[in-house]
């Protein structure tokens, strides 16, 4: 898991925009989204770490309050495998039906741990172009787990 601190996120560092809420029973914290028109969220991960010839799903792991608004337009998810000759994995999620529930995997991508995919994989959840203002995003992190 790369837990919220651990990402890129715009504006994080303004609590206009972002704040920190420590998660009950545990040393982690979630980011918080107060108010923000350009949504980016980037990480990294060294997929050497991971387990070999092994099927991998990377997802955000995130919740959205009762009260989130903004959430019309879709986000988008990718995620760039270390070997640079493949193609990004790219696809746009409506997060508009998650409000009010509790934390859901959004998925970014999946791959398979191979001599070829050994390195650095970066993932991002962005929405930058529609202007229009969010909130109400609780961001606990980003999961890289095997996939069933």
């Amino acid at each position: 898991m790369v837990y919220a601190r651990d990402l890129s996120i715009a504006w994080w560092d303004n609590n206009e925009y972002w704040s920190w809420l420590p998660l009950r029973e545990t040393l982690i914290e979630a980011a918080v989204l107060e108010a923000v028109c350009w949504l980016a969220i980037d990480g990294k991960f060294d997929t050497r770490e991971l387990t070999p010839d092994t099927m991998y799903e990377v997802v955000y792991v995130v919740k959205l309050e009762d009260t989130a608004y903004g959430w019309t337009t879709p986000v988008n998810l990718k995620l760039t495998l270390p070997n640079s000759t493949a193609i990004p994995q790219e696809r746009s999620v409506s997060l508009k039906e998650n409000i009010g529930k509790w934390w859901v995997d959004i998925p970014a991508g999946e791959f398979m741990t191979s001599p070829e995919n050994a390195g650095e994989i970066s993932f991002s959840m962005y929405e930058i172009k529609s202007g229009r203002w969010k909130n109400g995003l609780f961001v606990k992190g980003v999961a890289i787990r095997p996939k069933n």
